[in-house]
């Protein structure tokens, strides 16, 4: 497993049986409108801190590179399962804001996989940082 990921990059998790990859992509792809360097590659965007920055797939093997990462992503196996993406850009304010409603729209097509996400922040986070932080809340 690569040193800075954290879960195993050859990982899957079954999505729902109604989820539909087609409507999930086709929102994905309107961030090919938005960012046509992309060239029609798997797209994301992750804000760090005050920035953000657009994420393309590519076909790097090995250690994670300091512009690379995973992104958690549905495939049309229907699966999510982790994507290697590198940082293609930053992002300005506008196009951040114009990227997010994008992002909220695939938020919805993901609805049924709420199960997935609780599994992997447990995993990541370990039950006894969740156990803590309910503690303090």
């Amino acid at each position: 497993m690569a040193s800075y990921a954290f879960l195993d990059p050859r990982c899957r998790y079954a999505l729902p049986d109604d989820f539909e990859y087609a409507d999930y992509i086709e929102t994905e792809q309107e961030l090919w409108a938005l960012f046509p360097e992309t060239e029609g590659k798997r797209v994301n965007f992750c804000q760090i801190g005050l920035t953000a920055s657009l994420y393309i797939e590519t076909a790097e093997q090995g250690d994670l590179k300091a512009n690379e990462t995973y992104f958690l992503m549905p495939f049309p196996d229907h699966t999510m399962r982790p994507l290697r993406m590198k940082a293609l850009r930053r992002l300005t304010l506008r196009e951040f804001r114009m990227s997010h409603l994008t992002a909220l729209r695939l938020s919805e097509r993901l609805d049924g996989a709420g199960p997935i996400m609780d599994h992997v922040h447990l995993k990541i986070l370990g039950s006894e940082v969740i156990r803590e932080s309910e503690a303090n809340s």
